[in-house]
């Protein structure tokens, strides 16, 4: 099945990324015949592995949307050269992260396109729930492009000679399809309990759909959307539980936990295929392999955190500070390596990010797999919802759930901080929600959404400013310029190249 499962990842995505003259000289022997494939229950299973392996590749959630997603939300900083760009806020068309990310999300569109017309009308019986994961990724993709570039192309038949070139849609209708997909994957995706443990289900459309209805919401303030984003989200509570302590949630040992709503696998558990995460944020010669150590968080973040809550027992979860023993391979000996706040100069005058941390690591890649979605996020997004419809009376119930759970200790015992919220206004609750998913969540590829979706106010505000101001920047950082372009990623160069229907002229403003 493996084998099968590399044929269909690389069929599908080849017939995306090749030109359609080339496609069509191929050796025919080459590509595995797609009745052939779709034919049995085993074939579709391995071609929904295969839709798996696309959203996780490096170009995607394996390397991309963290050395390129997290520098440019305004949040973390990288020291790699390719990054600079994107790490300053002033990312280029050509960015060589935006340059693999673009197509690395079609691939995976149209490997989701493909498994949609081949089982539309099957009739073996993991037809629906193979249908419904289809129409999950690619709705989960394609609200990732949205929230990106804004409008995008539509492609919802598999790639060929007539789509491959496509013009821009407008906003409004990629999310129009984004809602009729996850609202196709909810009825189709079985419940919990009923498929594989490490595969979404229902409830994990539910909170998708509740993730679109916030973002539009908060674009308009329209009291209706927020009703249907708290629908959807108060359909998820009680479904889930909290991990007991937070620091165990990044334990690799402790995988798919009852705190995790769509965890996406890596290594033999699941896309067959390695993760390069670990490289990118694990501090140089942390462990006795060389790591990259690039992507860091900025020193204003480390210190909002320890300012609000200095016992928080999340800090420790969350970042490795002041200094860490540092393997030298010349002599095979540890030494210390101090780093941010004992150093603020150079490479060094940041934390690291202590989440994806891997005592297995091997040298190249890591089999860690990355939550996607968790129970943690649900609460706070039912809170933040709660807060806009009624005011925070209610809403205190579910953010202090997530505030008990940090305050839990792995000895069982129970921090002071942070204490519970009560006696808030709306717009202090408004204001502190969102600094309290930085808290939880960071890293875990919510910044870039958090800083962009209560307007450009906001962006400003609480990224460009705060970083701007900050009172020890170090030799090396960069000020952040206030342009409205950064409210978006550019559409890539080799798009505008490639895809005849779309021209200079339909780039982002600003780029």
């Amino acid at each position: 099945m493996k084998k099968l499962l590399s044929i269909i990842g690389f069929v599908s995505i080849a017939s995306f990324f090749i030109g359609c003259d080339d496609f069509l000289e191929e050796d025919a022997e080459t590509f595995f015949n797609e009745e052939q494939v779709f034919s049995t229950e085993s074939g579709i299973e391995a071609a929904v592995n295969g839709l798996y392996q696309s959203y996780s590749d490096p170009g995607y959630h394996g390397s991309s949307i963290h050395t390129l997603i997290n520098p440019i939300s305004g949040k973390f900083f990288s020291n790699q050269g390719a990054s600079q760009d994107a790490t300053s806020l002033n990312c280029l068309p050509s960015n060589t992260w935006l340059t693999r990310m673009w197509p690395q999300m079609y691939a995976t569109i149209n490997v989701a396109n493909t498994i949609i017309a081949n089982v539309e009308d099957s009739e073996l019986p993991n037809r629906d729930i193979a249908l419904g994961q289809a129409y999950f990724i690619r709705a989960a993709t394609y609200f990732d492009l949205v929230r990106y570039f804004g409008g995008v192309p539509i492609k919802t038949l598999p790639a060929n000679i007539n789509t491959l070139n496509t013009p821009r849609n407008s906003k409004q209708e990629v999310y129009d399809l984004i809602i009729e997909d996850f609202e196709k994957a909810k009825l189709m995706l079985p419940n919990s309990g009923e498929y594989l443990s490490d595969r979404p289900v229902k409830t994990a459309a539910n909170m998708f759909l509740a993730k679109v209805y916030m973002t539009l919401a908060g674009e308009t303030n329209d009291i209706a959307l927020w009703q249907s984003a708290y629908n959807e989200a108060i359909s998820v509570y009680g479904e889930y539980s909290l991990e007991p302590v937070f620091e165990d949630l990044y334990d690799p040992s402790n995988e798919n936990t009852s705190e995790a709503i769509f965890e996406i696998q890596y290594g033999a558990n699941g896309a067959e295929r390695n993760s390069d995460i670990i490289r990118s944020y694990t501090l140089q010669y942390f462990y006795e392999y060389p790591t990259f150590g690039r992507v860091r968080p900025n020193k204003e973040v480390y210190d909002q955190h320890i300012n609000q809550y200095p016992g928080d027992p999340r800090i420790e979860g969350t970042f490795l500070h002041d200094s860490y023993q540092k393997f030298n391979p010349n002599n095979g000996t540890y030494s210390t390596k101090n780093i941010y706040p004992l150093q603020i100069n150079g490479n060094d005058g940041y934390t690291g990010l202590k989440k994806y941390l891997d005592p297995s690591f091997n040298g190249s890649t890591t089999s860690r797999n990355m939550l996607k979605l968790r129970y943690a996020d649900l609460l706070l997004m039912l809170a933040e919802i709660e807060n806009e419809i009624n005011g925070p009376g209610n809403a205190y119930q579910y953010v202090n759930e997530v505030l008990a759970r940090a305050r839990t200790q792995a000895d069982g015992s129970q921090a002071a901080e942070p204490a519970d919220w009560t006696a808030m206004s709306q717009d202090m609750f408004r204001t502190r929600i969102m600094r309290e998913r930085q808290y939880e969540l960071l890293g875990e590829n919510h910044e870039w959404f958090d800083t962009r979706r209560r307007g450009y106010e906001y962006f400003i505000e609480e990224v460009v400013e705060t970083h701007n101001n900050f009172s020890n920047p170090g030799n090396n950082d960069f000020i952040y310029p206030v342009s409205v372009k950064n409210m978006l990623l550019p559409i890539p160069s080799t798009e505008l190249s490639n895809n005849t229907e779309i021209s200079q002229a339909d780039q982002n403003p600003g780029y």
